[in-house]
């Protein structure tokens, strides 16, 4: 989608189509950001060392299960974390058409066909960037995913305003 422009009161408004690939990254970056993440890839790098030490060897049950560890935070849980971003692509009804998203003094606001919700600024608790998106949290089950490819020639002023109306939050913003 082509950006839109800024307007005289310093709104920045844009459309985003939501694509599997960026539901993908947030389910990803959702997933195994922190300790949980960590620990995540530490036990499946603890099954390949395991593996590459020669234990289990003796043992077709310990080697397959090590193997399965292995695979299984750095192989199979991507895959399925794509398997549930395609489905859930297909089963939202908004995710079939642009959100129109607006940056403003006041919030977030989003719009499609007619409706719209305000979210303020005091109400984000998380901003997170990833290579492919920035990601403000409105609390612990609500997200709002903002792909960069969607609104390139805005994605400087987007983090700017969010540097200004969420300054703790957004210091980590590259």
């Amino acid at each position: 989608m082509e950006d839109k422009e800024r307007d005289s009161l310093g709104k920045l408004s844009f459309d985003i189509r939501m694509k599997t690939a960026y539901l993908f990254d947030f389910l990803f970056q959702h997933s195994y950001h922190g300790l949980y993440g960590v620990f995540n890839f530490g036990l499946s790098l603890l099954a390949v060392v395991l593996l590459v030490r020669g234990s289990g060897k003796d043992n077709i049950v310990a080697m397959i299960a090590l193997v399965l560890l292995a695979l299984l935070f750095t192989v199979i849980n991507p895959l399925l974390l794509y398997r549930k971003a395609a489905r859930q692509m297909k089963r939202t009804p908004a995710f079939q058409k642009p959100l129109t998203y607006e940056l403003m003094e006041e919030g977030l606001a989003c719009s499609q066909e007619g409706e719209r919700v305000v979210s303020e600024w005091e109400n984000v608790v998380l901003i997170r960037e990833t290579r492919i998106s920035l990601i403000l949290y409105f609390g612990a089950a609500n997200a709002v995913v903002l792909p960069k490819a969607e609104f390139p020639g805005q994605v400087g002023e987007v983090k700017e305003m969010l540097r200004r109306k969420c300054p703790d939050l957004a210091k980590k913003l590259k």
